[in-house]
């Protein structure tokens, strides 16, 4: 491999990749370049921007051990490719990019509106917490109002007499993974799975589910769930479809 790079041309620098991709500039037009860097300056055009091109080449340094400070060298990124033409017909960039589950949960989680029956409590009350209120109606005020964290624990302690509430076990379970807490929010959302109330919360049961799998790392888990999903029109179905193409 020692003739990889042929010798006449130069070799494109880090900088003048980063300066003509800024440009769109994907053509060696001054014919200035070696076969290979023409080949990597045009296979630029296929980097994915949803990346920086500057953090994917600092990620490939990362990958191929490079020091911090070190000169990007295009001969090592394209002998470890095995071969330029990727460039030109895959895309490398986006071919070293794994999927993020954790962007595509980002992108796709927000908290279900409520539907929950407050027991008759008066909305138009000055206090969202009234002392008139049980845990569990107070719980899904602080929810509709954004307090997760307080709407967490009136749930929780709701539960701890109520745990056959499956309603409340799944909002428990939203709150949990829009906090970050992806095993406990598991746990609830399969417990509330096959005992909800109401019909029309299986759906969004589902579709959190796959997200908390998603968030989880459980891909295929979380596939399973989307691909029960992915057949209609509302948003879960939607929702899903974009998910299984990146998935």
């Amino acid at each position: 491999m020692k003739e990889d790079i042929p010798r006449n041309g130069k070799t494109l620098s880090r900088k003048e990749m980063l300066e003509r991709h800024r440009r769109r500039e994907y053509e060696d037009t001054g014919k200035e370049l070696n076969e290979f860097s023409r080949r990597a300056l045009a296979g630029l055009q296929y980097h994915s921007e949803e990346e920086a091109l500057e953090s994917t080449l600092a990620r490939l340094d990362r990958r191929l051990g490079a020091a911090p400070g070190r000169p990007f060298r295009l001969r090592h990124i394209l002998s470890m490719a095995a071969a330029a033409a990727l460039l030109l017909a895959a895309g490398y960039f986006l071919f070293l990019r794994p999927p993020s589950n954790e962007a595509l949960f980002a992108q796709h989680f927000d908290y279900l509106p409520s539907a929950v029956d407050t027991e008759g409590v008066d909305r138009n009350l000055p206090s969202a917490y009234s002392e008139n209120a049980s845990p569990r109606a107070r719980a899904m005020r602080a929810y509709e109002t954004g307090d997760h964290q307080r709407a967490r624990k009136l749930m929780e302690e709701h539960l701890s007499e109520n745990e056959r509430d499956a309603e409340a076990r799944l909002y428990l379970g939203i709150v949990l993974l829009g906090e970050g807490e992806t095993e406990p929010a598991i746990s609830n959302l399969e417990a509330a799975l096959p005992n909800l109330p109401k019909p029309a919360y299986l759906r969004p049961a589902s579709w959190y589910l796959g997200l908390a799998y998603l968030k989880n790392g459980q891909p295929e888990e979380a596939r399973e769930r989307f691909l029960q999903l992915r057949d209609g029109k509302d948003r879960y179905a939607k929702g899903a479809r974009a998910v299984l193409k990146k998935l």
